[in-house]
């Protein structure tokens, strides 16, 4: 068993070509159950945020992983496989661990430190739960990393210093006006960030606050929770609060734009006001961008700088300097497993087998050429793989039930696995 990542990313996209790639939450557990029934992936979940869509996955077998993982993600997204390879990067192992502490704790984030992601990191972790598509590892290695990133944060507290991207957007509004009283911010979209976005600018003095969704309840509920100047309006009526708003804040996931250009009018948000587009894909088309006084996206709002960067890179530094700790206690616990010598006996045993009847056909077909010894490896190599991928699913998984010492020693006499049955025994009397 290994791990392995596949990441896309802002280090390396720009907004336009991120968006491209962004799975909808209606669909992360189809998406993650699809992944599943990949040949090679024991275990997956699937992170997809503004700033990243990330594969994390357990494979039998890092080559065939690696390709699997890129292979799901062309045919997902429709792309080609030579574009994936030039914008997918990939890890394994102890960078996988790493990868995965670092993002959980946000210290691979855009605004570095922030802690919406370690939220975002644990839906996606329950999703994937729930339609079954984790098990022994990965319920162990993200709890870990959940467990890390609250550590950290309650340790260091750089969310205190730090910005998400919906603070940063309402920093920019305050910024824009200087004073906020009398001013009528438009809230369209009231999932988690727009909440966000209601519940900060709730207590910074605008005049009034409405909330829009396309489900007029779940407005209804954010208003009434926040009360104050916080009311919400329905979403046919989106054009004509457009044009009566003073600043915008836009957090809907759609697939097309919500705000076009033939929406704006003689608004005053057109001629001296302020929108903020936290939508990936972006929320306001090119047409509207073009008639704003005043707009930014999610990038752009990268470029805020915080009052308090001395004292956020230093605890930062701190925060990175645990890292390599937390990743050497999973490593521990992963090598303390009985199972995996067992697993990789039977890896290793198939291969012999399957290496051994490989020669033995090329001798008795000596006129084969170089194509067609390729295509026979390549399908018996993928027989192999696909035979073994069930016994190590059960064996892995029977392993953190409470008789799983009979298990292991079943599933040992079963397949002769006299060494890896000497190996789970010296462990277990070590631990």
């Amino acid at each position: 068993m290994y791990l392995m990542h596949a990441s896309l990313n802002y280090h390396d996209l720009p907004i336009e070509e991120r968006s491209q790639f962004v799975f909808n939450k209606d669909e992360l557990a189809d998406a993650d159950v699809m992944l599943n029934q990949e040949k090679s992936i024991l275990e997956n979940v699937i992170l997809s945020t503004c700033n990243r869509t990330e594969l994390y996955a357990v494979v039998d077998q890092l080559h065939t992983g690696r390709y699997y993982l890129r292979r799901f993600l062309a045919n997902w997204f429709h792309v080609d496989m030579a574009r994936i390879d030039e914008l997918v990067d990939t890890g394994s192992e102890t960078d996988t661990v790493t990868h995965l502490m670092r993002v959980t704790t946000g210290l691979d984030s855009m605004i570095v430190g922030e802690p919406q992601i370690l939220g975002q990191m644990k839906q996606a972790f329950a999703i994937a739960q729930k339609a079954q598509t984790t098990g022994l590892i990965f319920n162990e290695l993200f709890k870990e990393a959940t467990t890390f990133a609250k550590r950290m944060h309650t340790k260091y507290r750089v969310s205190e210093l730090s910005k998400s991207t919906s603070q940063a957007g309402l920093h920019q509004i305050k910024q824009h006006f200087g004073q906020l009283s009398g001013q009528r911010l438009l809230i369209i979209g009231t999932g988690m960030i727009g909440a966000q976005v209601a519940r900060n600018a709730s207590t910074m003095g605008f005049g009034q606050i409405i909330l829009m969704n396309r489900t007029k309840e779940t407005a209804d509920a954010l208003a009434d929770e926040i009360g104050g100047v916080v009311r919400a309006s329905d979403w046919s009526q989106m054009t004509d609060e457009v044009n009566r708003a003073d600043a915008i804040v836009t957090a809907v996931g759609a697939t097309m734009p919500i705000i076009s250009g033939k929406m704006l009018t003689t608004s005053d948000v057109v001629s001296d006001g302020i929108v903020i587009d936290l939508g990936v894909p972006q929320n306001v088309d090119t047409e509207a961008v073009a008639k704003l006084s005043c707009y930014d996206n999610i990038d752009d709002l990268s470029d805020i700088l915080d009052d308090n960067q001395l004292a956020k890179h230093h605890m930062i530094d701190q925060m990175a300097a645990e890292v390599p700790a937390a990743v050497a206690e999973f490593d521990d616990w992963q090598r303390s497993l009985p199972v995996v010598p067992i697993i990789r006996e039977l890896r290793e045993s198939s291969l012999e087998i399957e290496s051994n009847t490989y020669n033995s056909l090329m001798r008795k077909l000596p006129q084969l050429d170089s194509h067609e010894r390729k295509v026979i490896s390549k399908h018996m190599k993928s027989i192999v793989n696909q035979m073994i991928k069930g016994p190590i699913v059960q064996i892995k998984d029977s392993s953190s039930e409470p008789d799983a010492a009979e298990h292991l020693d079943f599933f040992c006499r079963i397949f002769g696995f006299d060494r890896a049955y000497q190996q789970r025994e010296q462990m277990t009397h070590e631990k």
